[in-house]
């Protein structure tokens, strides 16, 4: 077997099982991408065995999966798991931590309607659900989704904290809160395009270091 036939089988082996264990970790390349500190682009080119990844991103790959290097680079390349629809089933799941707080709220209401027929404040359980669901997506989100939907979490329970807090308390000028909101979301804006602006410095870092170590010497 020619030289150039073993680098193409080698980089085919690799890709193989990269894109094996990613799938057995239930991950996209994007977000193996985030985990390693590299781009999207450099696991795409990787999975279509269209380059190598050298020894430190092996060495990376096999501690992320609990492999070892010989794992990544076996000529027994193990076969692709079925496909599961990762971003479907933390949706649902998501979905079900907000149902169960407003099933939480809906038992506290109906409790206070039962036990107090004449409390008129017994509907602010929704209105507290409302900032506690969205806490909940703040939490799973941070846990499983990339800035974007972080960010849009994150602006949704600044509102909603405004917005409870203004319904809730009988005060004065308390419109004001609303100022108090658009303050927090002009930070949280700020803070947003900083960690875009980090997570992009890292990642040119990682691919100049890359460069470097692949770059002939002399």
């Amino acid at each position: 077997m020619s030289i150039d036939a073993k680098e193409l089988r080698l980089r085919q082996q690799i890709a193989a099982n990269m894109a094996h264990y990613r799938k057995l970790h239930n991950m996209t390349q994007s977000e193996l991408a985030e985990r390693i500190n590299y781009s999207d682009k450099s696991i795409s080119k990787w999975e279509r065995a269209e380059g190598v990844p050298d020894i430190y991103v092996l060495t990376l790959l096999a501690e992320l999966f609990h492999v070892s290097v010989n794992d990544l680079i076996s000529e027994n390349a193990p076969l692709p798991p079925p496909v599961t629809n990762t971003t479907k089933r933390r949706v649902v799941v998501l979905l079900l931590y907000i149902g169960l707080v407003w099933l939480v709220a809906t038992v506290t209401y109906t409790a206070l309607r039962v036990c107090a027929p004449s409390l008129s404040w017994a509907w602010y359980s929704f209105i507290v659900a409302i900032p506690i669901s969205c806490i909940v997506a703040v939490v799973l989100t941070t846990l499983w989704w990339g800035l974007l939907v972080r960010f849009l979490s994150v602006s949704a329970l600044v509102w909603s904290i405004a917005a409870a807090v203004y319904i809730l308390l009988p005060l004065t000028n308390l419109n004001l809160i609303f100022a108090v909101g658009a303050v927090l979301q002009v930070l949280i804006i700020l803070w947003f395009l900083f960690q875009k602006y980090q997570k992009q410095i890292k990642k040119l870092e990682k691919d100049f270091i890359n460069w470097r170590e692949r770059k002939p010497k002399g």
